[in-house]
């Protein structure tokens, strides 16, 4: 993602920074702003996401059903929802950065 932003901006850098607009160059500092202030405004959405799917995480709504008799009879909602694994491994080798358990770290 960051190289192809990166190719994204020499592409557009080639095009902003214009002979007739030396020597300050505003239209082309200009846009460069806009990207990093986009880019800001990305990171600060993301980080702010991530701390919300810990905390879902930290008060349980994310937590798997562990059991070794895993019949599928009488499947509550969270099993339903989260999924119904017979040790921890299996969840979390199956589910990944999904898994209850794992967090983001920022």
């Amino acid at each position: 993602m960051a190289i192809g932003w990166g190719n994204l901006n020499g592409a557009v850098s080639s095009n902003v920074y214009r002979a007739q607009d030396a020597p300050w160059y505003r239209l082309g500092h200009g846009i460069i702003l806009a990207y990093i202030a986009i880019g800001w405004l990305c990171s600060a959405a993301f980080m702010f996401l991530l701390r919300r799917e810990n905390e879902r995480r930290d008060r349980g709504e994310r937590d798997e059903v562990i059991d070794s008799d895993n019949s599928g009879e009488d499947m509550s909602e969270l099993a339903l929802m989260n999924g119904r694994f017979e040790t921890i491994d299996d969840a979390r080798r199956e589910k990944g950065d999904e898994w209850s358990q794992f967090r983001y770290t920022l």
